[in-house]
Order: C-alpha cells, then structure tokens, then sequence
C-alpha cells in the first residue's frame, strides 16, 4: 500500500509541473504489446482476431518506446493487446518499466494467467475481462472462458496484486449480471469497471462489425443502476458522479461524441484531458487520444516520432464522451474533490 501510494504522490508531482508548463506529457500511457489474441470477443474494437498479417512490435521497438516514454514523463503504463500474455518477452518488458519506477499495470482476457504467474507477479495491477455469470460471459467471449478466467483472478489475488474487473456492457446486460459481478468482486477485495460496447472504424479488410446494439432507454438504465450501487458502497471502481453523468447523454448513444459545434443547449460535461495527459498506442504504433478515435490515426509513433507525434496530436473537435472510464480520468484532472476522494479510498484499500 505504501508503495502504491509513494508512486502516486510522484505522479502527482508530474502533473503539478505539467499544469504550471502548459504542455502534454503522457502522464498514463496505453501500450498496445501485441496484434495477437487467443480470443475472439464478438464486440471487440481492435478485431485482434483479423490481424492475422499484422506485425508485433519487436522487444528492442517495445524497450525504445519505454525508454522514451520514461523520458517524457510517463508515471502509470498499461500493457494492453491483443492479450499481452501471449509474448514471450513480456517478462523484460516489464522489468524495463518497472527499472524506471512506472506503476505497471495489465488489462488481459485472464485466461493465460494460470500459465504466466511468473510474468504477472511482476506488475503492480492487473484488470481481467470478465462480462458477468458464465452464460453471459462465455457468450460473448467463447465458451470455457468463464472457468479460466475465474481461476486466473484467483491467481491473481493470491499474489497480492490489486485486481480490477472489467465488464463491457451490452444488450444482454442485466441487472442481475451487475449485481452478481459486484457481490464476485468484493468478496476478493476487487472492483469492478463498467463500459459499453460501441461502435468503431474498422482496420480490417471486409470487417463489418456494429458491436453497439444497446437501446438508449437501456443503456441509460445501466448506468443509473451501477451509480446507485457506487452510492450504497459497492465495488464500482469508477466514481458515482461518472455514470450519471453518462446516463445524462443528451443524444443518441449511437453518437459517440460530442464535437465543438454541436448544438447541446444546457448539457455540461467535464473538459476532456486525453491527448493532453492520457495517450492510447496500439500494437501497430498508431498514436490516439483514445479509443474514440480508432481507426483514425493521424501519427503513427514509428514513422513520426514518439515526442513529436504527442505534442502534435489534436483531438480534432472532440469535446466529450459517455464512456465512464474516460469521464473519471477528466474528472480527475478537473480536480473534482468527489473523484480525487474515491481515489484517495481505492489507493488506500490497495484496490489500485
């Protein structure tokens, strides 16, 4: 816990400085490690299993871009894929991060886990993707998952790692699923993170993925149901203030974002800091502010530049979202007291 917390007063530390300079420094960082997956989740936005020709980055890339991010002042980096566990080298790779200090973090599917204790007991944090009871689950990430992944946060808890669940929301949520994903998680001392699926620009040839079916009227009840949980205690991760404020999308969530000449009349959202402080790099070297954008790249850190491809990003017009995880971290930047204090709690509780 005291090391959670001694690497968190020295992102604080950063973000003071970056604030009084006025300018962006990757301060969280999303490393896509890989194209590659051993799943195929049917609302997936990266379509791992399509890249079937795409190239990984090479270990000498992935510790060069590390080395970089160092530099620029990079204090939490999160592997992601694909699903990270399938390289070899992941062991090196965070021992490079760790060598600089980063809090190291992990979002993986969970179900080699169980093969790569080694690899995962080096990281501060771990999220593992799990949708809900096995039905529901293994519907929409194939069957058997549901008992490896289990197995693999079970792992993962025993290693004393801060364990985070994360669940994608979709049209055969239900509010039983919530509830029994929360009642999982805090029997381990976990919590739980709740996000839609939504639509996306594809990169693959021929794709014709539309993952986001989820009515507005439902979809608005799931994120008034889960603040109402984070009001009562449960173990939502991200704060109250961010689903209701989701719930409160003033068009159609089929409208992903909200751009600066859209007429909205008295709807407020926080000011956006991704692209400023949050940067999303995927396993092909596109660099996004985030996810919202997929598909859209405009530097790609490879042939561009890391440095110059950061300070150049732009977020083209785009003021706001609905997706939660993204609200909390613009909260947090916004220095709202509610979100820093349910951080403060988490970080405390080991939970992060």
């Amino acid at each position: 816990m005291f090391k959670q917390a001694s690497h968190y007063l020295g992102f604080l530390k950063c973000l003071v400085r970056s604030r009084i300079k006025n300018r962006s420094v990757p301060l969280i960082v999303i490393l896509c490690v890989t194209n590659k997956c051993n799943l195929k989740c049917w609302y997936c936005y990266g379509e791992h299993c399509k890249r079937l020709d795409w190239l990984d980055f090479t270990k000498k890339d992935l510790l060069g871009i590390i080395t970089k991010l160092y530099n620029l002042g990079t204090k939490v980096l999160q592997f992601q894929g694909g699903e990270p566990l399938l390289r070899n080298d992941l062991e090196d790779i965070i021992k490079k991060a760790k060598s600089f200090n980063m809090i190291v973090d992990m979002v993986t599917n969970g179900t080699l886990i169980s093969e790569r204790r080694n690899v995962i007991s080096l990281l501060d944090k771990i999220c593992v993707s799990l949708d809900g009871p096995k039905k529901l689950n293994d519907k929409n990430r194939g069957e058997g998952n549901f008992n490896k992944v289990v197995e693999g946060i079970n792992i993962a808890n025993s290693l004393g790692l801060s364990v985070r669940i994360s669940a994608v929301l979709t049209s055969d949520t239900s509010f039983n699923d919530i509830d029994w994903l929360l009642n999982f998680a805090s029997r381990g001392n976990m919590l739980v993170n709740f996000s839609p699926s939504f639509d996306f620009v594809s990169q693959v040839t021929g794709s014709s993925f539309k993952p986001h079916d989820i009515a507005d009227s439902y979809l608005k009840n799931l994120f008034n149901y889960i603040a109402m949980h984070k009001n009562t205690g449960s173990a939502v991760q991200f704060s109250a203030l961010s689903y209701k404020i989701a719930s409160q999308w003033p068009v159609s969530y089929s409208k992903r974002t909200i751009k600066s000449d859209d007429m909205l009349g008295t709807y407020t959202y926080p000011h956006c800091y991704h692209g400023k402080y949050i940067f999303f790099i995927d396993s092909d070297g596109s660099l996004y502010p985030c996810c919202n954008f997929w598909g859209k790249a405009e530097y790609n850190i490879m042939r561009d530049g890391l440095e110059s491809s950061i300070q150049s990003l732009s977020k083209r017009g785009c003021q706001a979202c609905y997706i939660p995880a993204y609200l909390d971290r613009n909260l947090f930047f916004k220095g709202n007291l509610n979100v820093w204090w349910n951080y403060f709690k988490q970080v405390i509780r080991g939970n992060i």
